[in-house]
């Protein structure tokens, strides 16, 4: 059943079509998580709740970027980041470092990500470009702020972490924990500095690409989207993804310093990537055998059990090579 199109209501329309409309919608959502729970300070439990509702918001803005350019073009979607980054530069105090990083993050990846989409096979070649530019976009990040104040990268990661573990320790001294937790407490610690940008680097995609996903959705529902119309049940990375992910686990284990530093992370975000791919292989078999509640279950586990990913990123690592697939989806050429 096809679904009927909608046409948007003059006031949306507005706002999209309008260079500073559209740009005081991104800042809106953008700034959701500093104004929005501050409107109920005096209410802790609506200031409470009114804080997830910010934080989605705010992740919706990568969604209202690629709606941007479906909807407008590349120029278009340029000129409103543009505005959304001196804007921000300005509200910042002129921090230009940070009105840069918005505009790359939240402006223009999810712009290319979109453009991508358009093409043929476009979910895997979006899926693909995005992971690739994240990964690049959060270690330059990194390493601004890192050579800004002198220190290493890996440096810089333990320095952004180490206010929450003092006030961790503080309190466990206060509740009389032993010398054996407080060593735990540092294992731990110096483990998030090792994986702590190979997963914000992941998750950052993961939602990002969803987003442009939802966008898609919402340009498909009202009439001004051509492109590839498939879901992340047909993700699939090319060879190349499978080759660097091996080479950054070689690299993480014969060099040092930096480079072991970079790999690891890169290794971390590769293979999150690929248990994607790996989930979208089983959910699909799954699906053609109609079993439903497998399915649940098995986004269950995921939930409850982090070490279940292993086994999806090892299936969608094989999957590049075996399209495990081809059967179960007969229209796409298997």
């Amino acid at each position: 059943m096809i679904e009927e199109q909608r046409s948007l209501s003059p006031m949306v329309s507005f706002v999209l079509t309008k260079h500073l409309a559209c740009a005081a919608l991104a800042l809106v959502l953008l700034s959701a998580m500093v104004w929005l729970p501050a409107l109920f300070a005096s209410i802790p439990i609506l200031a409470l709740l009114f804080g997830f509702v910010a934080v989605a918001l705010h992740m919706l803005t990568p969604a209202l970027f690629a709606l941007i350019f479906m909807g407008g073009g590349m120029r278009y979607t340029l000129q409103v980041s543009a505005i959304v980054a001196f804007a921000v530069i300005a509200l910042s105090g002129f921090n230009v470092l940070l009105g840069l990083m918005v505009g790359l993050f939240y402006c223009v990846l999810p712009a290319l990500a979109a453009n991508s989409l358009r093409l043929m096979g476009g979910v895997s070649r979006s899926a693909s470009q995005l992971a690739l530019g994240m990964f690049i976009a959060v270690m330059a990040a990194l390493l601004m702020a890192s050579q800004s104040q002198g220190l290493s990268l890996q440096g810089l990661v333990d320095q952004l972490l180490a206010p929450m573990f003092d006030v961790m320790q503080s309190g466990g001294v206060q509740a009389g924990v032993n010398q054996l937790d407080a060593k735990d407490l540092q294992r731990t610690q110096a483990l998030l500095g090792w994986i702590m940008p190979g997963l914000m680097a992941f998750s950052l995609w993961l939602v990002w690409w969803f987003n442009v996903l939802l966008a898609r959705k919402v340009a498909m529902r009202y009439g001004f989207y051509t492109g590839d119309t498939g879901t992340f049940l047909q993700l699939r990375f090319g060879k190349p993804i499978g080759y660097a992910l091996m080479l950054s686990l070689i690299l993480a284990n014969v060099d040092a310093g930096s480079v072991q530093y970079i790999a690891i992370s890169l290794a971390l975000m590769l293979a999150g990537a690929l248990s994607v791919q790996g989930i979208a292989v089983a959910h699909v078999w799954l699906k053609a055998r109609d079993m439903k509640m497998a399915i649940a279950m098995m986004y269950v586990l995921l939930f409850i059990w982090f070490m279940m990913v292993i086994p999806f990123i090892i299936l969608g690592m094989l999957d590049i090579w075996f399209d495990y697939r081809r059967n179960e989806n007969p229209t796409l050429g298997g």
